[in-house]
């Protein structure tokens, strides 16, 4: 049986209302996308970057295009990653004078050497390099030059060769923890609900903290989200999380749900229920109207979250050191903290995943990395 590419028409039976209607839905599915965060991504030109000689170029333009129909679903971050990898790389060959597709293993090899020794660049951010170009590769539909031997064994050295160097560990750094202690110290000096930004940022940190949401998802918290409960508790009714397409609400009680309640009555009230919650806000409490269907960027979550360290620094709190965390706190700091916490307090670690959506227990134990040893197995020994 042949494989049809097109499907084809009954003879005479066209008519122009149907080819019409054909491509209004076309066009109507066009105008949805373009008020997607994903179609509004700008990625790099490449229009020079493809060999003609390539015997996989038809291939890989045909690939790229069925790509860009829907972007593969991928989110919005996976996408700006990944336009950024390809632009670095579009960049370092054209310095070179050369076609930056089809790769070739030695000159990739050798760009990273380069962003290793020049730019100091982290292994786990060049990892992540491998990987965004690895997902072009599949993107393509090619065979992927990332898997090959030179690079995966100069990625399985680059630790141990560090650590030889150095004499030191590699570690990767960790969010600096957000833990119960801090959240409340900030309840007592930001507690006044009158005083609009640092009430909306205690709201916010509070709102982090007991729900262990991503910052990506806090920001995009809208109204209708909110969910307040016959016995006083709220419900964060959720649409999508990075780990899957149908979460779990979240529930906040107690201190908690009354400091967002408090919040959403004060200065909640003329938002809509498509509005987002954490719009801006501006000193003197108002909503400008032309901005609460814009969320909070997470460059304004982590603003928030070294706001916060600075206050604790200030007052003289102890905000802890360790050469596991970064210096400051942002905007996975609750994420850190709040699993810190509930590990203290005995959780299971079927619990401690269930906490922030994770799918393994791979990053519930980098986080916990670090912690004080006081409780150590080891110690039991020693007795």
């Amino acid at each position: 049986m042949s494989t049809l590419t097109k499907p084809h028409n009954k003879k005479n039976q066209v008519t122009l209302s149907h080819l019409k209607s054909q491509q209004d839905v076309i066009n109507q599915w066009q105008e949805q996308q373009h008020q997607l965060s994903r179609f509004k991504l700008n990625f790099p030109d490449l229009t020079d970057s493809f060999s003609p000689d390539w015997d996989m170029l038809p291939i890989a333009l045909k690939h790229l295009k069925a790509f860009e129909e829907n972007r593969g679903g991928l989110s919005t971050n996976t996408l700006k990653m990944l336009a950024f990898v390809i632009r670095k790389w579009d960049e370092h060959c054209k310095v070179g004078d050369l076609y930056s597709f089809p790769i070739h293993a030695p000159l990739l090899l050798t760009w990273f050497k380069a962003l290793k020794l020049e730019k100091q660049i982290k292994i786990n951010t060049l990892k992540q390099y491998r990987a965004q170009l690895s997902l072009f590769h599949k993107m393509m539909g090619i065979e992927d030059i990332t898997k090959d031997p030179i690079l995966q064994h100069f990625f399985k050295s680059l630790a141990k060769d560090e650590m030889e160097l150095t004499g030191t560990q590699v570690i990767e750094l960790q969010a600096k923890p957000f833990r119960r202690a801090h959240l409340d110290k900030l309840m007592s000096l930001w507690g006044n609900d009158k005083v609009p930004l640092p009430y909306r940022d205690l709201t916010l940190l509070t709102l982090a903290y007991g729900t262990l949401l991503r910052e990506g998802e806090i920001g995009k918290i809208r109204k209708k989200h909110i969910k307040i409960l016959d016995n006083g508790d709220i419900n964060i009714e959720r649409v999508t999380s990075k780990t899957t397409i149908s979460p779990e609400p979240k529930r906040l009680t107690r201190q908690f749900s009354t400091i967002v309640k408090r919040y959403l009555a004060t200065y909640c009230q003329g938002l809509q229920e498509d509005d987002f919650i954490f719009c801006w806000l501006t000193p003197t409490g108002a909503r400008p109207a032309g901005y609460r269907q814009t969320p909070m960027s997470g460059m304004t979550v982590d603003r928030i979250y070294q706001r916060a360290h600075k206050t604790l620094l200030v007052e003289g709190d102890i905000v802890t050191q360790n050469g596991a965390h970064r210096e400051v706190w942002s905007g996975h700091s609750s994420r850190v903290g709040a699993l810190q916490d509930g590990y203290a307090a005995g959780l299971t670690l079927t619990q401690l995943i269930q906490l922030g959506d994770w799918k393994s227990n791979e990053m519930v134990l980098r986080y916990l990395r670090g912690l004080s040893n006081d409780q150590s197995p080891n110690l039991l020994l020693q007795d």
